[in-house]
């Protein structure tokens, strides 16, 4: 039996029916015997599945049994399957729930140990198991994510879970509603996270469930951040159980030693590496696919040709595949012409509810209808036929739209960038990876974990995963390399290539001297205090307010407002700016002033693009338009960082006509939240509070809220730090009587609401 692989050409033998009994009475006891770990083993299975489904039948049950998918309530039908049937009912009556016998042990580890890491394959089902310690628990929780779009599902699935009126499901940090709930899941990004240290007064957590953890290792500011929310917590919250989740990663434990807790008998580490989904691999030469198989060796020494279209197969049968693409492909459009044969086979959506997200979406983005000269969006425009883009760029309201509209099965297929690849519930039928050069092979693993739907039905459930030709190589490296990460944090890391300025952060986090107030260091607290800073802000002031005291309108451009915040922002970093640096700031400055004045996110992308596309000389000169070009703005770029290189958003060599209104909108999405929301604001804040504590001039305080908040109406600011936008607060504040710390009371007019307005304010009332 052992020597079954050995004779090589088992594809090619499943698939002729040759041997059948004796391939499927190997992959069945390596089951029983190491249970569902071998890739080989379930893409074996996968492939009987594919091709002898009847005869599959006959023993999907047991193997359901054998993979410890207790879930889907398969029947014994033998002695292995009653064995396995014996496990399942002791786990029921110790948890409650038919859990796997992976989630039934991570439950156990982080009941007993103060701190847990621990990895898993993607379709692990890890999300279970942070649903039972939210919903068993009675304090406050911190889940810390990746992404913004992971905040969206953790807020989808809790909110189903807990009784959100005595719960508040919360995406952010604050002290609210505070007279019916009684207590509270926070749901952060690493820089949401910081908040929690400036309340941690009144706090009371529990547990502190860290999903994603390896954006620790990520050579980036985004890894620092994440290292230090950790490092800071421990000390914060000393009573709080610490989980750390991964997916793959061959040494989980580098988590505690990069964090500098002691392995004991309160902490541990484990690595599971038990898989729910089988996997069809192929390979696709441009022209032709062929079968694959993870080990050319033992399951295919001959270059075996696929006599169907595996992508053309699944989407004939209504089925949904993810493209991973380059970002830089998506925002050339060169993915549209290279998978034009697929997309072609994606009619026009005609469901009503998937139509009213598509105009939904192409309200919030300003985009117009038709085939209009202006501001026409390409991505709306394949969305009408369930093509979905998906990036980090893509603001946080449409990405909501989009998940949501994959979820609900209105996505046929979806090209995306290494955004999917942490833990997001958009499962698809299959995979395409068209190259990943240049991408770390976790990445890669986990959007492999993408293909196949672990499904509730009791069967064995299988995926799809193409590999391009010119990946096949690397791609069977990526598939058998261990995936370790460092065990020395990024605080206790020097790294020449950032900024000097993230040197700073780090030594004060170390020495404990961050302002959780303003979440700056303590230095520069007193940087913003010094005569250069305060000799600056009354005449700033003058400029920004009228005589009766209210802020100037954000279409006013002021050459001399940029320059004083330039002045400031240099002061803050100590150091003169760059001219690649200036160009980002006033951009930067630009959209910030707008935001302040009440904007829209649809309104800035639109000033945005009648400025570079030149919308009002092309209006009044249609005859001209082949020969007006572009007009210069910087593009997104992070600072600080004195080597940074100036470069445009768009070329000055082309023509207005041909500026592409999607990439305005992944620019302006960039500019407000990675560099206003997460940076700026806390700089401009913090120095315009510390003037008004020194000056008592009411204008600073105002432009300090204007800054944080977008507005100093007490009412608005309470409705946004409830969780609601602009766009809900126009119609929710008319229905509001009373609103603070405590509670919301709505009056009469909340009877008018739509059926979708009541469901977003069901929780308060």
């Amino acid at each position: 039996m052992s020597n079954i692989l050995e004779k090589g050409d088992i594809i090619k033998k499943i698939r002729d029916g040759v041997d059948l009994d004796e391939i499927m009475s190997y992959a069945r006891n390596s089951l029983y015997k190491d249970g569902p770990t071998d890739t080989i083993v379930l893409e074996i299975l996968s492939y009987i599945k594919m091709f002898h489904p009847d005869y599959f039948k006959d023993y999907e049950n047991d193997i359901v049994a054998t993979m410890g998918l207790y879930f889907k309530n398969p029947v014994p039908e033998s002695l292995e399957g009653l064995i396995f049937d014996l496990y399942n009912q002791h786990i029921q009556e110790k948890w409650g729930a038919t859990y796997t016998p992976v989630q039934a042990n991570i439950l156990q580890q982080i009941q007993i140990k103060k701190c847990f890491s621990f990895s898993a394959p993607t379709s692990t089902g890890k999300s279970f198991v942070f649903r039972h310690i939210i919903t068993s628990s009675t304090k406050d929780i911190a889940v810390v994510v990746p992404s913004r779009a992971l905040i969206n599902e953790y807020y989808d699935r809790v909110s189903e879970l807990v009784n959100t009126k005595e719960v508040n499901v919360l995406s952010f940090v604050d002290q609210i509603n505070t007279k019916h709930a009684k207590r509270n899941v926070f749901i952060l990004t690493p820089e949401r996270a910081r908040e929690l240290f400036k309340n941690k007064q009144w706090i009371d957590l529990e547990y502190i469930l860290l999903d994603e953890a390896q954006l620790s290792d990520e050579d980036s500011t985004r890894g620092l951040y994440f290292d230090s929310i950790v490092r800071r917590a421990l000390i914060a919250f000393p009573n709080a159980k610490f989980v750390f989740a991964h997916p793959f990663i061959s040494n989980p434990g580098a988590q505690l030693k990069k964090n500098l807790i002691d392995f004991d008998e309160n902490a541990g580490a484990m690595q599971y590496q038990q898989k729910n989904v089988g996997q069809i691999f192929y390979v696709h030469d441009g022209a032709d696919y062929f079968h694959l198989g993870t080990n050319k060796e033992i399951l295919g020494k001959t270059k075996l040709k696929a006599n169907f279209d595996p992508i053309e197969r699944i989407l004939n049968d209504g089925g949904s595949v993810l493209i991973y693409v380059p970002k830089s492909h998506i925002l050339n459009k060169s993915v549209y012409r290279k998978f034009a044969k697929y997309i072609s086979m994606c009619p026009k959506i005609q469901d009503h509810d998937a139509l009213k997200m598509i105009e939904d979406l192409r309200k919030y983005l300003g985009a117009s209808k038709g085939n209009s000269n202006f501001y026409s969006s390409d991505m709306i425009s394949k969305l009408e036929h369930g093509v979905v883009t998906h990036h980090g760029s893509m603001p946080l309201s449409a990405r909501l739209i989009l998940e949501h509209f994959t979820q609900k099965g209105f996505c046929r297929i979806c090209l995306a960038t290494s955004t999917l690849e942490q833990g997001i519930n958009m499962p698809f039928d299959a995979v395409y990876i068209d190259r990943f050069e240049g991408s770390r092979s976790l990445s890669v693993k986990n959007l492999i974990g993408r293909a196949g739907r672990s499904t509730p039905q009791n069967k064995f459930d299988i995926g799809s995963v193409v590999i391009h030709d010119s990946a096949k190589t690397a791609f069977r490296k990526v598939i058998v390399k261990e995936e370790p990460i460092s065990e020395v944090s990024h605080l206790d890391k020097k790294d020449e290539n950032i900024d000097e300025k993230y040197e700073e952060f780090k030594k004060a986090i170390k020495e404990g001297t961050f302002n959780d107030e303003y979440n700056l260091t303590e230095a520069d607290l007193e940087k913003l205090k010094t005569d250069q800073i305060t000799t600056c802000i009354p005449e700033l002031l003058d400029m920004m307010f009228d005589d009766q005291n209210k802020l100037i309108d954000g279409d006013e451009d002021i050459q001399e407002v940029r320059e004083v915040f330039h002045n400031l922002y240099a002061i803050y970093l100590g150091r003169k700016l760059t001219s690649a640096e200036k160009a980002i700031l006033s951009h930067a400055i630009k959209i910030m002033l707008w935001k302040v004045s009440g904007r829209t996110f649809r309104n800035i992308c639109q000033y945005r693009y009648a400025y570079a596309a030149s919308v009002n000389e092309r209006r009044k000169n249609p005859d001209k338009e082949n020969s007006i070009c572009a007009k210069y703005i910087a593009g997104y770029d992070d600072i600080p960082n004195k080597k940074l290189p100036q470069y445009p958003l768009f070329s000055t060599k082309i023509l207005a006509k041909d500026v592409d209104y999607d990439l305005i909108i992944y620019d302006t999405y960039d500019y407000l939240d990675k560099l206003i929301g997460f940076k700026l604001s806390d700089i401009f804040y913090a120095i315009f509070c510390e003037y008004y504590e020194k000056s008592k001039d009411e204008r600073s305080l105002k432009l300090a809220k204007y800054i944080k908040y977008g507005t100093i109406s007490e009412d608005e600011i309470w409705m946004l730090r409830y969780g609601f936008d602009f766009e809900d607060i126009e119609w929710i504040k008319p229905c509001v009587a009373s609103i603070d710390k405590t509670e919301i009371v709505f009056n009469d007019k909340v009877d008018s609401l739509s059926e979708e307005q009541l469901m977003r304010i069901d929780r308060f009332r």
